[in-house]
């Protein structure tokens, strides 16, 4: 039995999106980096990772949802994307056709899935600054394809309209003009 690259387990159909969210966050990103000593991701690594229970993932947000709620639509938007998975769909009970592809919109909804998770695990704002800076392919990519690096501005600028709808107890308003995602 080879640790080189480990599974894991899903328990729910509830929890998957979540779970592959989190996974995919630069959240973890940034504490597995920091684990890791070289290139393999072995079990021992993941079990040291800040893998949080998907439970807490059914707290509110403080500014009109619980995360689940929150992320879960935003990750089936970033994953319909083909009408070749849209029986996956519908067992999800989504019955329109999938999503258009849109490179702007989607780097805007992952920011936002980020910026939830940094505030999930408590990462306070100059924190996220820095954390981000530690993405120098990212922020090589942004600078190159955008003229600044965009992923960051967005992130953290998502991330204080976020702390600010907590501090005034009212709901996190998406820029995207066209969601009908909750939160």
């Amino acid at each position: 039995m080879s640790d080189r690259a480990p599974l894991i387990h899903v328990a729910t159909e509830e929890t998957a999106p979540l779970v592959v969210a989190l996974l995919n966050s630069f959240v973890i990103d940034f504490a597995a980096r920091s684990a890791v000593g070289g290139t393999d991701l072995s079990y021992f690594i993941i079990k040291q990772l800040p893998i949080i229970h998907p439970k807490r993932l059914q707290e509110e947000t403080g500014w009109g949802c619980t995360y689940a709620e929150f992320i879960k639509p935003r990750v089936f938007e970033l994953t319909y994307t083909s009408s070749e998975i849209w029986s996956f769909a519908k067992q999800l009970g989504h019955d329109k056709p999938p999503f258009t592809w849109n490179e702007d919109r989607r780097l805007f909804v992952r920011c936002e899935i980020d910026a939830a998770f940094f505030h999930l695990y408590g990462i306070e704002s100059d924190d996220v600054a820095y954390i981000m800076e530690t993405f120098p392919i990212v922020r090589r990519d942004d600078e190159s394809k955008y003229g600044e690096y965009r992923t960051k501005r967005l992130i953290t600028e998502i991330y204080d309209e976020m702390a600010s709808a907590k501090m005034t107890r009212r709901a996190y308003k998406t820029r995207r003009t066209t969601s009908q995602l909750p939160c």
